[in-house]
């Protein structure tokens, strides 16, 4: 009895965080934040409680948000609670913090391609399109703006008109990237909360012991090889594909060049400076992420981290 009790409280206390989280995320400047913290009250709660009271949270809270956000509102919460169960059960089942990455990816990836084919399908609404042209009407709003203080750019706005056109082509890739974005941001954000808790959570191993599988530097040489093959005169499915592939290829690539700097510095000693410049270089120097790309082939092809410890 106690329990059962102790459970509708925690519930209770779980839905009204969750519904602060979302009055923030609709009303307030904030809500870029908080919208990345949505499943975790979620994660939480599932990774203390069983499955069908979980569940039963989330149809709680689903049906409080309309009152503070209107019926549209439930799609966000069931989405919350997608990955935040899907990620607390995991947890309950003390699953390596990679498998729990990968099932919250997955949820969330799930998730939002039903939610396309809802969109599509039943609503007759395009998202994408509806996306781009929002996005068209702000490129003309600036370029008014613009013109209005002197010529604008006209080969910087077609650049973005192009980027814009291209976005239809990399809807995989982009809802890839988006779900693992919120599954390693929730995790990072529960397993805090769930420590404070007394909760036991796996964590990732340190990032300077991060490494992909040899099998993914063949992936990326071929990639870029047919990428060169290919080249703009492509077809269109061809093209699809490498814009879709090579960005997450990309990506890991850096991940492993930034993981061998990190085990790097932290052998020779040179505490967090070096690794914390590394990761802000990726975002403002242009050049350095093809230097990571460089460093990452070179350390899965022939284990420079073995190289460097001799």
């Amino acid at each position: 009895m106690q329990s059962n009790v102790r459970s509708m409280l925690e519930g209770a206390l779980i839905s009204g965080i969750f519904l602060v989280l979302m009055f923030t995320t609709i009303y307030t400047p904030l809500g870029i934040i908080t919208a990345m913290a949505l499943p975790v009250p979620f994660t939480i709660y599932a990774a203390r409680h069983d499955l069908k009271k979980s569940l039963l949270v989330v149809v709680a809270s689903g049906l409080l948000t309309i009152f503070i956000g209107a019926l549209p509102s439930i799609f966000s919460a069931l989405f919350a609670g997608m990955i935040g169960v899907m990620m607390g059960v995991l947890y309950r089942q003390n699953k390596s913090a990679f498998h729990v990455f990968i099932g919250g990816t997955l949820a969330s990836l799930v998730f939002l391609l039903g939610s396309l084919v809802v969109s599509y399908y039943f609503l007759n609404i395009n998202p994408v399109t509806t996306i781009q042209e929002m996005m068209n009407q702000s490129i003309e709003m600036s370029r008014s703006i613009m013109e209005q203080i002197g010529p604008a750019d006209q080969k910087q706005v077609d650049m973005l008109t192009d980027m814009v056109a291209m976005i239809g082509k990399m809807v995989p890739m982009l809802l890839i990237l988006g779900s693992a974005q919120f599954a390693i941001i929730n995790h990072w954000f529960s397993r805090k909360v769930l420590q404070r808790l007394g909760t036991t959570v796996p964590a990732f191993p340190p990032f300077r012991d991060w490494r992909w599988p040899k099998s993914i530097m063949y992936y990326y040489l071929a990639v870029l090889v047919a990428s060169m093959i290919i080249g703009p005169q492509g077809g269109d499915f061809s093209q699809t594909i490498l814009l879709n592939i090579k960005p997450i290829l990309d990506i890991m690539m850096i991940i492993q060049g930034l993981s061998f700097l990190f085990f790097f510095s932290h052998k020779k000693g040179w505490g967090k400076g070096i690794p914390i410049l590394a990761v802000v270089l990726v975002f403002i120097f242009p050049p350095f992420p093809f230097i990571l790309v460089l460093m990452g082939i070179l350390d899965l092809g022939i284990d420079l981290r073995k190289q460097s410890s001799k």
